[in-house]
């Protein structure tokens, strides 16, 4: 399984600086409030002028996911109670931060809620940085609450835009978001000829052009995705406006694409050409040796060279996130859910089950990245192998609760469902 991030969620419309309203004007004082902690905490936030400030209370909130529930409502409460725009609560930093913690408890109401307050106050400045921001956000939580027709309906709003400079200029990388809103919600054809003509429009571009790649990935054509990505390397080389590192960076990224790519074709040894390519690039990368032990193992190949890779992105990864805490980052180091599924499966393999449990155990029981199905499926494979039915039919009955991340969970589901279904029938249930 691949990395997931621990820290701050960053969303991907364009690479934009969240250049943020200092002391914006906006909350009343709060003396006329009823004394309440809670609440003044969270008119704390809009003191957060800085994105060092802003991802500190951001941890500092989601560390108890209990107690970051009931501060989304509260806030949520605080603003229904405002008399009008002008008597809201919260500023841009405070509407920002609870947006992105509402979107975290997915509460996704009250953070598309915060997320319009926040383009709100955006536009009231004219600030062309800031709307975005507020916009990409929005779009960002659509696609992550699987609201594909709100996800578009934004773009349609942004595309809509003549105004400010920075909006308009974003709107082709928007435009992008809304083809693949329409991919995900159905409307393939629709948005192939939306990239298509993208692409003509660009004169070919490279950048559009592994848009066309991700929809046929999307609509299950991973031969043609293949194809188009390894057409977009070829694009790379030729491209003379791009230049050293940028280069690089693109190509490592089509590359990564492309080992998922070879995986889903069940074409193992071309997926992991691309990883030990990036591996090579990047011997500090804890993903990319990860992923390369883990399609290994999962395909029964290489289990010694397996382990150690997976061993190693664990070592990276605590280094990475060492390194994190001591620059004020993150709060705590852990290990990588993903990794020690990784290194429980690979451990599985090799007949080594209850060394394995172990480390299934502490995957499944991480809060923010254990719930997967995978997680679980392995964890009741481990259990079964030895000899703990009853375990093994409540961690695959827990799996099933899981909501599917990928089309690969799907077909993951369904064998699940069987498993479970014959470990029952076995028990006499």
């Amino acid at each position: 399984m691949g990395a997931m991030s621990k820290w701050w969620p960053r969303s991907g419309v364009v690479a934009v600086g969240l250049l943020l309203l200092a002391g914006a004007a906006g909350p009343r004082a709060a003396a006329d409030e009823e004394k309440n902690p809670l609440r003044d905490e969270l008119l704390k936030l809009n003191n957060a002028t800085t994105e060092d400030l802003q991802n500190a209370r951001f941890r500092a909130l989601i560390k108890d996911r209990a107690k970051a529930k009931k501060a989304v409502a509260e806030a949520a409460k605080m603003m229904k109670e405002a008399k009008d725009k002008d008597d809201k609560p919260f500023n841009y930093n405070g509407t920002l931060i609870i947006g992105k913690v509402a979107q975290v408890v997915k509460d996704y109401d009250t953070a598309a809620k915060f997320y319009e307050r926040q383009a709100e106050l955006a536009t009231q400045v004219k600030s062309g940085p800031k709307i975005l921001a507020a916009y990409e956000n929005l779009i960002d939580l659509y696609f992550d609450a699987k609201r594909y027709a709100d996800a578009i309906d934004t773009c349609e709003r942004v595309m809509d835009m003549t105004e400010p400079k920075e909006v308009v200029d974003a709107q082709p990388f928007v435009l992008e978001k809304m083809i693949q809103a329409k991919a995900r919600s159905g409307k393939v054809d629709e948005a192939m000829s939306l990239a298509k003509s993208l692409i003509s429009r660009t004169g070919g571009s490279w950048y559009f052009t592994q848009l066309k790649g991700w929809i046929e990935r999307e609509d299950g054509r991973i031969d043609d995705a293949i194809k188009t990505y390894t057409t977009v390397l070829d694009k790379l080389d030729a491209d003379k406006g791009l230049k050293g590192d940028a280069k690089d960076r693109f190509k490592d990224g089509v590359r990564y694409i492309l080992s998922g790519l070879y995986v889903e074709n069940k074409d193992i040894d071309k997926a992991a050409k691309q990883l030990e390519t990036l591996i090579k690039r990047h011997p500090d990368r804890a993903t990319y040796k990860n992923d390369l032990g883990f399609i290994w193992c999962d395909n029964d190949m290489k289990l010694e060279e397996s382990e150690k890779l997976i061993r190693e992105a664990l070592d990276l990864d605590k280094k990475a996130q060492e390194k994190a805490k001591e620059e004020g980052k993150i709060d705590e180091v852990k290990p990588n859910a993903a990794y020690l599924d990784s290194l429980g499966w690979v451990l599985f393999k090799q007949k080594k089950y209850k060394e394995a449990l172990d480390y299934l155990k502490k995957a499944s029981l991480d809060e923010e990245e254990g719930g997967h199905l995978e997680i679980w499926d392995h964890l009741a494979d481990c259990y079964m192998a030895l000899g703990q039915k009853k375990e093994a039919i409540a961690a695959w009955e827990k799996a099933l609760k899981m909501e599917d991340l990928s089309k690969r969970d799907g077909e993951r589901r369904r064998k699940v469902s069987e498993k479970l279904k014959k470990a029952r029938t076995e028990k006499g249930e």
